[in-house]
C-alpha cells in the first residue's frame, strides 16, 4: 500500500537544482505549505513519499532524496541542493 505522506520541494528550474522544504505532511498540509511558498513566487512542488520517513531534519533526510528521484517526473533528475538557511 502506498503511503499518503507528502513531501514538499522548491524547484530551480534554470539550475535543474531542489531544496527539501518539509516531510511527512497529509495533503492538505502538503497543499498549505506548497502554497505559502508559491506566494512567495516560488516553485515550490508536493512529492508522494512511498512511506514515513524517520530522519527528522528533512534537509538531511536520504529518503527525501530517493522519493524525489523516483516520484518527482522531472526529467532530467534534479539535484539535491541544500537550503541556505
Amino acid at each position: 500500500m502506498l503511503s499518503s505522506l507528502k513531501l514538499v520541494i522548491l524547484y530551480d528550474a534554470r539550475r535543474n537544482a531542489y531544496t527539501v522544504c518539509n516531510h511527512n505532511l497529509s495533503a492538505e498540509e502538503a497543499k498549505r505549505e506548497a502554497a505559502e511558498w508559491q506566494a512567495k513566487l516560488l516553485n515550490a512542488l508536493i512529492v508522494d513519499q512511498k512511506a514515513k520517513h524517520l530522519t527528522a531534519d528533512p534537509q538531511a533526510c536520504k529518503t527525501c532524496r530517493r522519493d524525489v528521484r523516483r516520484a518527482s517526473s522531472l526529467n532530467p533528475a534534479p539535484r539535491f541542493q541544500r537550503s541556505g538557511t
